[in-house]
């Protein structure tokens, strides 16, 4: 791994690790530090518990600690930036595949052109419940987002991260979140409801949110997203490219 890939690597993985550290404890979860990232638990069978951000060495005693914090399954997300020994530490122990995961990045420039698009804006702290509704409608592939009832929330009074609304004719069709940690932005959670797909909303919301982190200094954007989806399609007609693939290693 080149010096400046390896930078790179730990620059995105601290900044992500960081921002869903923020996420978890504006949603009353517990966290785990370990191998300079974190564990996070929201309750029993919560989509969100896993590990992230595993960059540093982590002894046997670690990895107990993070199953017992975790209980079944663990989930560790890995990208390059790991340390080589986990993998082997992994394999004895029983992990397994349990998802992919690509990173994309774009650089950011003051002189870049990237005015928001009509129809996207902040969302404000009072539309928590709107936001997440249109976003985990989205997410499972529903319209009827006004009787939703989220699997998990988002909060939008978040230290350092913003939540943006699509709207379509008037009306909330999409959502998507922003972080910011250190200079890097970090683009996530897009989700728009089915029946207003194909007009642009999803690259509206990333350009809206590159523009936001662009007069906010950021020099760095990213987002990851599942292979060959309809989001990797977006980012990469928004300039976005392949950086890295992320794993998600599960026992239990």
């Amino acid at each position: 791994m080149s010096q400046d890939f390896q930078a790179l690597v730990r620059r995105l993985e601290r900044a992500q690790a960081m921002q869903n550290e923020r996420f978890n404890q504006a949603g009353g979860g517990q966290s785990l530090p370990l191998g300079g990232g974190f564990a996070h638990f929201r309750g029993v069978g919560h989509p969100l518990n896993q590990a992230l951000g595993l960059l540093e060495p982590m002894a046997e005693a670690d990895l107990d600690a993070v199953e017992a914090f975790l209980g079944q399954p663990t989930v560790l997300e890995l990208s390059p930036g790991a340390d080589p020994e986990l993998w082997a530490q992994l394999a004895r122990r029983g992990y397994r595949l349990h998802q992919f995961q690509q990173l994309w990045t774009r650089a950011l420039e003051p002189q870049d052109s990237l005015t928001p698009a009509p129809g996207i804006r902040l969302a404000d702290p009072s539309e928590s419940d709107v936001f997440n509704q249109v976003v985990c409608a989205g997410f499972l592939e529903r319209d009827d987002w006004r009787d939703l009832t989220p699997p998990f929330e988002v909060s939008l009074d978040t230290p350092g991260a913003w939540g943006f609304l699509a709207f379509l004719e008037g009306q909330p069709a999409g959502g998507a979140m922003l972080g910011i940690v250190d200079g890097v932005a970090l683009l996530s959670g897009d989700g728009v409801i089915p029946s207003c797909r194909g007009r642009g909303l999803q690259k509206a919301l990333i350009r809206a949110r590159l523009a936001f982190a662009r007069d906010r200094g950021c020099d760095v954007a990213c987002a990851s997203t599942a292979p060959g989806t309809a989001s990797q399609r977006s980012y990469e007609a928004s300039g976005f490219h392949a950086a890295y693939p992320k794993v998600e290693m599960a026992r239990g």
